[in-house]
Order: C-alpha cells, then structure tokens, then sequence
C-alpha cells in the first residue's frame, strides 16, 4: 500500500478542512476528517454508504455546520451559515437529485435566483438567452434555452444544473454523482469538460462511486470509512484494489476479509419469480435472474447501479422496454402495477414518505389502502371502522409498531415506524412475492433490526422476498443468494453464506 500523498508546497490551496468532526443522535458521522482542495486539481472523494461522504460535502458547501473542526478559504478561517453564502464565496454545488420547475423553460431555471431586478417570469429577454447559451455551451448541451425543463430527460437536466453551477465565478466545484443517470457517451463528454475546468484553475470535488471514473480524471483521492479519514493519496500512486480495500468495511486489523457464514436457506420449490433479458431504459440493461418461495434473494447496489430501478420494473412502477417478468409462471403485463398486484407481487418503495405511506392520514388508514385487505373490514362494499381499528390494532402489535394510537398521523411517527407501517400493509395483502427497496434506509440500529426480522418471518411463512439494498452488510448477513449490480447490468451472482464485503463492493464498482 502506497503512503499518504505529500502536501505541495507550489500547489495552490483554494478549500482545507481540519479535524471536522459532526455527531448526530447515536452517530458519529464525522471523525476529525482532514481534507485539501487545490487550484487546477479534481480531487475525488471516496467511501461507501454511511462513511461520510455527504455529510463532509454538506459542510463545505454551507448545508449544515460542523460540530468541530475548522473551514479555511484562501488561507482564511470560515464557516457558511447558508448554501447561498458558500456560493457567495466562490463554491458550486451540483447535487445528485434532479430538481427543477418543470413548467419554467430550461433557461429560466438556470437563472433562478440570479435574475436582474426587473425580469420577466416567462420568456427570457436576449441577454438572458445569451448567458444561458453560453452556459450551456461551455457544458456541452446542445439543447434551446427556451425549451419547457418538463420535457428534457434526466442527463439534459443533470447538463443544465451543471451550466447553471459554472455561471458562479467561483473557483471550487463540488459534483455528487454527476455521472449517474448519464449515458457513456455523455459522460465521456462531461469528463472532457471537467478537464477543461481543472486546466482553467477550478478545484474539483468528485463524489463518485464509478472507479473507472476515478482512475481517468482524478488527480488526488481521498477515502473514507465510517466516518474517518483512511487515506489521501495521489491517483497515479494507488490502485483500484486498494482503493476497494481501504473502502470495504470487512477488513480485519491485519487485512484479512471476513466472511459471514450462517446455514443457507435452500428451497426446492420451483421459481416464484423470473426475470428475463428485462430493460427499462439506460437503468436496467438485459438483467435476468430467478427468486424462490422461503428464501431472499438480494441485489446488491451503489448508487445509480440500477438496483432500486430494476425493482420498480418488475413491479410496473417503471416502463420496460423488452424482455418480461413472471410470478409462478404468468407473465406479468410491461408497465401495469394492477396486473403485478394481481399476481401477488408487491412493491415496498424506498421513498416510503412519498410512495409508500400518505403523511397526513392515520395509521389504520394507511394500513387499510390495501387492494386486498381482510373482507371483514370491506364487506357488502362499505368500510367498517370498529373492524378497521381491530385489525390495524392487530398489526400494530404484530409488528410493534409504536405509535399512540390507530388514529395517529402517520407522518409523526419515526422512520422506522413509517416503514413498519409500509411492510404492515404489504403483509396484510399477503403477497407471494414481496419486492423491497432499501428496506433500512434511513432508520436506526434498532429499527434495522426489527424490519430484517420482520422479513425474515415473512420468508419463514414460505413467500418469496426480493430486497434491493445498497447495504451490503445487511445482505451479507440475511440473503441467501447476492447478485450484484452495476451500471444498470448484472455483473455477478454470489452464495449469500460465503460471500463477503470486499467481493461484492469489487463488482460493484466500476
């Protein structure tokens, strides 16, 4: 392993964080992190889920303050109160979601918050035309200005937030995935670009987990696990192995991997679920596997490897363009969550907040939005409230749900209490193939565990449990067989009781 890479003495330092440290209830996410960005360098900034990576990102450009630690810019001690005074100090931030005013023209939402004093809301005036085509020149998007943002797709979008981040006149640019819903085509443009602005004197933030990226354009890297600096080293000085080493979290003291070994489930049963030669856009690209009643079959992931998306496929959530899904031998119709419900396949989405719960109503209300709720709180076409409240309470204790009553918002419980209430009401439709997205996303250690064991009862009954989850941990220790993703392909099928974390991380990065 290569030594940590030397501070230069001519570089220009442009952003260095000193023993930033940031807690939250029960978590450290941040362990006395150092980091230095330099004029005319992209710097990439490496870690796997939970390492700290967004949150290092949120601190420098202003989302939230660090608990410890100092922010110097150009050699001056600093802290952004807002991500408007980070921009005002010279750092752009492009985030990983998209988010415009889909009615407003591209252009329009470029300029957003950096109008003249008198402008008009809709079409832009010619200086205003001309700003923005030269904004998106310099990126490389070759679409109008006046075109309505609704009706771009999502990497014109991703160009567009990138033209609008380079009108700043700052010199540090801070990119979270930028490459993640771009084809290879333009993410080959895009990287020509960021070379073009690294030769201006831009210092480069690159959040990526495609290493192929990293190895190309990246000058230093510096590395994260669980919340703590590991390494920075220059990019010619590593290797992609060891970069994979320093990430994986089942790395012993003295190096060696460890494996999670457990009786595997083995079902003889014949398929529940098969997926062939499935499409759905650039996401998911010829995937085909097969899922069994009373085991979990999980699909492991980073972000924008497809996992999550191949999910919503097969359920109909998501368009597909060829190749098919069937549960228990019938072909599921492309594009029709109605005929996947049907057929017994349900889908509980990671979004639980916007897809899988309605904030507002009631626990025993969402609880009842099932199709295929017990007949006794639906019969002769009515609802019945006092059998509504006897079985959301039966669910509630079945799955201790804490929650100070049925009639609780569902919007004031905790996450993990939202997401009980989500598996609650797929359990009462009594599915016979349970697709789940990210099923802990965003919950605690306790909740964690709970869900898992909820699941795994569910598989004990004799359902089929899909899980798509970019917590290789969790799968590691609950799956019984892993196939892996990345750029929206399959690349790997491993045994869920032999297989370990640097193996699936390796397959998981490009």
């Amino acid at each position: 392993m290569q030594t940590e890479a030397p501070v230069s003495e001519q570089a220009a330092v442009a952003v260095e964080l000193r023993a930033i440290g940031k807690r939250f209830p029960g978590v450290v996410a941040l362990d006395r992190v150092d980091m230095q960005l330099r004029r005319g360098e992209v710097h990439a900034l490496l870690g796997e889920n939970g390492a700290g990576k967004s949150t290092l990102v949120k601190i420098l450009t202003g989302v939230q303050p660090a608990d410890e630690g100092e922010l110097e810019l150009d050699g001056q001690p600093t802290r952004f109160a807002t991500p408007h005074d980070a921009q005002s100090r010279g750092i752009s931030f492009v985030p990983q979601d998209v988010l415009t005013a889909g009615e407003l023209s591209i252009g329009r939402n470029i300029l957003l918050g950096r109008e003249r004093f008198a402008t008009r809301l809709g079409a832009l005036s010619r200086a205003e035309r001309e700003v923005v085509q030269a904004a998106l020149a310099r990126i490389g998007a070759d679409f109008p200005p006046d075109v309505p943002a609704r009706l771009l797709s999502v990497p014109q979008l991703r160009l567009a937030q990138l033209a609008r981040a380079l009108m700043s006149s700052g010199d540090v640019l801070v990119l979270d995935e930028p490459t993640a819903v771009l084809s290879e085509h333009e993410s080959t443009r895009l990287l020509e670009r960021l070379r073009a602005l690294r030769d201006e004197g831009k210092a480069i933030v690159y959040v990526t987990h495609r290493l192929s990226e990293v190895m190309e354009l990246a000058d230093r890297v510096t590395i994260l696990r669980d919340g703590r600096r590991v390494g920075c080293f220059e990019r010619v000085a590593i290797t992609r192995d060891e970069i994979i080493a320093l990430m994986a979290k089942d790395e012993a003291a003295d190096g060696a991997p460890r494996a999670v070994h457990r009786t595997r489930r083995r079902s003889e049963r014949p398929p529940a679920l098969e997926v062939s030669q499935l499409s759905a856009g650039t996401t998911v690209r010829d995937v085909s596997f097969v899922a069994r009643p009373g085991e979990i079959t999980g699909i492991a992931g980073v972000q924008g490897s497809g996992h999550g998306r191949l999910l919503q496929a097969i359920a109909g959530v998501q368009m597909v363009e060829r190749g098919t899904a069937a549960v228990d031998g019938r072909t599921l119709r492309p594009g029709s969550v109605r005929d996947a419900f049907k057929h017994g396949l349900m889908l509980v989405p990671a979004d639980r907040r916007g897809a899988g719960i309605v904030g507002p109503m009631s626990v025993r209300e969402n609880l009842m939005l099932s199709g295929r709720m017990d007949p006794r709180a639906r019969a002769a076409g009515l609802r019945w409230p006092r059998r509504e409240r006897a079985l959301a309470s039966r669910q509630i204790e079945r799955l201790s749900i804490r929650t100070r009553s049925p009639e609780t918002a569902t919007s004031t419980l905790s996450g993990g209490n939202q997401q009980k209430v989500v598996i609650a009401r797929a359990l009462e439709s009594r599915p016979e193939v349970l697709l789940v997205e990210e099923p802990t996303q965003g919950i605690d250690v306790h909740a964690k565990r709970e869900i898992w064991g909820l699941l795994s009862d569910l598989v004990s009954d004799g359902a089929c449990l899909v899980v798509a989850s970019s917590e290789f941990e969790e799968l590691l220790e609950f799956a019984d067989s892993i196939h892996v993703m990345c750029l929206g392909r399959m690349v790997a099928t491993l045994d869920g009781a032999t297989a370990t974390y640097r193996e699936i991380l390796s397959h998981a990065l490009d």
